[in-house]
């Protein structure tokens, strides 16, 4: 993928006051060359010191995104949602949900919105959800608009609610894709067949008990469901090539969740930690407890120097303080130290810990624990590892009295390279080469945009403006209209470089 170059001052010409006298051809040749030499000097010299901070690593995730520095003015492709998923539906009434894409592909449903806002629209609206025969799910190629397949789940899944908002989840590994969605009596989790959209199988819950995803990581899902009052949340690990037999069903520790690992899940149980096996549900001990863990995304793993393989980061606190560690599949500590933080986030180039009463950053580098650098932001802040990055800077949205403030730290030394405002509702999106994406929302509309920022400095590129949605799908940045049609957005000069 290449990238534009910013534009820079061109070196100006020197004049050099003097009596003038005609040099012999030999002094002449010896003159333009020595010119020559300063001029390159000097360019060199000017590119170094105003060379822009972009990085040049693998993505982070994986995720190869889109590197768009001009407003996209142009459509790389154009789906028609509504004609595709509700072609009965009037189409003011429809709202899209997309799957996060994987391996370049989106599974996108629909629901019906009864409170469409204008007196002749909600009436149509509530007579189509009153009267929908049909729930249509298809999965989409991101970077073509290629729609694979549509599959009616109202076939399979008679008194499907066409209020309901599907939520869809694409699985390549298991050659699924798993949609969960409402009847008028119960929950249903539908499993189709990747290659045309097939029912493999599906199951029930109750509707007033509903088991809800809250992660996955890819074939395995955690799910929830509220017990008998009084006795706790309790989890389902759910592996995605069989729905209708959990891998494992249990309770864990009040005020505690499991974490999904690549091959199972820790579970908080009794005060101590146990290992979840995916493969067989049975459990294990694991050596550390820890109160706080943080896991590397899927595409991100982390080793030591010497090859050992580290899973999971965890910090263990006691009366007088606490310890930082990073796990291995055992739960032994791969390295260790005293902390007194209480919060910690993995990203590129981190481990950070957040430190001094939520206002300071401490950076671990992954391998061996070693402090690289402390900052103290002033004010509480959250650490954002943004999909696609390729430097190892740390992105912090501090919340000060002002407004919200995004602030890259270089994951070097933690100075700050740039601080930008962001709204308080915004949410780091993704990031090309040279571009930070930004999802923006200012709370007055139902729409959502997206705001494009340099990575060398933080200033504002561009940004849209739409009644609908823009939202990435995957490394492709995507616009549905208020009529359900979608389109990837594209700068005609960069489109052969990122399509």
């Amino acid at each position: 993928m290449s990238h534009p170059e910013r534009a820079r001052d061109h070196p100006r010409e020197a004049r050099v006051a003097g009596r003038w006298h005609r040099a012999s051809p030999g002094r002449r040749l010896v003159g333009v060359l020595g010119a020559l030499v300063v001029a390159s000097t000097l360019v060199a010299a000017g590119a170094v010191s105003v060379a822009p901070h972009y990085g040049d690593g693998r993505p982070w995730t994986g995720l190869a995104v889109d590197d768009l520095r001009r407003s996209p003015d142009a459509t790389g492709w154009t789906l028609d949602l509504a004609a595709t998923l509700a072609p009965d539906a009037p189409r003011r009434c429809l709202n899209f949900w997309a799957s996060p894409a994987v391996d370049g592909l989106v599974a996108v449903g629909t629901s019906v919105d009864l409170d469409f806002g204008d007196a002749l629209g909600a009436p149509a609206c509530r007579s189509y959800a009153s009267e929908a025969d049909s729930s249509l799910i298809g999965l989409v190629e991101t970077a073509t608009g290629t729609v694979r397949w549509v599959h009616d789940l109202a076939r399979d899944v008679p008194d499907t609610d066409a209020l309901s908002i599907p939520a869809t989840q694409v699985v390549p590994s298991a050659g699924r894709v798993l949609v969960q969605t409402q009847t008028t009596g119960a929950t249903v989790l539908a499993a189709l067949d990747l290659r045309d959209g097939s029912l493999v199988e599906s199951t029930r819950g109750r509707r007033d008990l509903p088991s809800v995803s809250v992660d996955s990581r890819g074939p395995l899902q955690l799910r929830t469901f509220s017990g008998i009052a009084g006795s706790g949340d309790r989890y389902q690990l759910v592996e995605a090539s069989r729905l209708a037999d959990p891998v494992w069903e249990g309770g864990v520790d009040s005020g505690s969740s499991p974490a999904l690992l690549n091959d199972g899940a820790l579970v908080s149980r009794g005060g101590e930690t146990v290992f979840v096996d995916a493969a067989t549900g049975r459990e294990r001990p694991f050596a550390a407890s820890p109160d706080e863990i943080a896991v590397p995304p899927v595409g991100s793993s982390v080793t030591t120097d010497d090859g050992r393989g580290i899973v999971a980061f965890g910090i263990e606190r006691t009366r007088a303080n606490g310890t930082v560690e990073a796990l291995d599949d055992d739960g032994e500590a791969v390295w260790s130290r005293p902390t007194g933080g209480r919060r910690l986030a993995v990203t590129p180039s981190c481990v950070i810990v957040v430190t001094g009463g939520d206002t300071a950053a401490e950076c671990l580098d992954p391998r061996d624990g070693t402090v690289r650098w402390t900052t103290d932001l002033g004010a509480p802040f959250a650490v954002e590892a943004v999909p696609g990055q390729r430097a190892a800077d740390v992105f912090v949205v501090v919340q000060r009295s002002g407004g919200s403030r995004l602030l890259a730290l270089d994951g070097a030394d933690g100075h700050t390279r740039f601080s930008s405002s962001v709204g308080l509702l915004d949410d780091l999106a993704a990031a090309g080469r040279s571009v930070l994406y930004l999802q923006t929302d200012d709370g007055r509309s139902s729409g959502r945009d997206v705001a494009a920022l340099d990575l060398d400095d933080g200033r504002p590129l561009w940004s849209t403006s739409t009644s609908g949605t823009v939202a990435f799908w995957g490394g492709h940045l995507v616009r549905i209209d208020e009529q359900g049609v979608a389109r990837r957005l594209v700068d005609t000069a960069r489109v052969g470089a990122t399509s």
